[in-house]
């Protein structure tokens, strides 16, 4: 029960808090960005629908996916007690696996997009991890 504490339990709350976030952010991302209401009607495809996308909304979604994985890290590092980099680590793994899901199922991204997209979900998770523990330090 101990390593269920200290390992799975922030995994799940950190991944759920990351994939939470990005989700708010993709729903705000639509006010700005709406794919065109045909893809609804399967007219135009959603491939062409997502590259007819401005490149502003690319940017904006990678920062999406950036603060998302911060805050899993940040909640991960905080639900395992401060104690362990692992948490944070494999909650950005598992979104870095949701990305690649992504990556496959949404057709129409650009390769620049893809290929970022996927380098910065267990950096930024990582990140939040060493912002908890600085703080942590520093209050010592």
């Amino acid at each position: 029960m101990k390593a269920a504490a200290k390992y799975v339990l922030p995994v799940i709350a950190g991944t759920m808090t990351g994939m939470f976030l990005i989700f708010l952010g993709e729903r705000l991302l639509q006010f700005k960005y709406p794919l065109s209401s045909p893809v609804a009607e399967g007219k135009p495809s959603l491939a062409a629908a997502v590259a007819a996308m401005p490149k502003e909304a690319f940017q904006l979604l990678l920062v999406n996916y950036a603060v998302a994985s911060f805050g899993a890290g940040i909640v991960a590092t905080l639900v395992a007690g401060k104690t362990s980099l692992v948490p944070a680590v494999v909650a950005g793994i598992l979104l870095t696996l949701g990305g690649v899901f992504n990556n496959i199922s949404i057709p129409g991204q650009p390769q620049w997009f893809a290929t970022i997209s996927l380098l910065l979900y267990i950096p930024f998770a990582l990140f939040g991890f060493l912002i908890v523990r600085r703080k942590e330090q520093q209050s010592h």
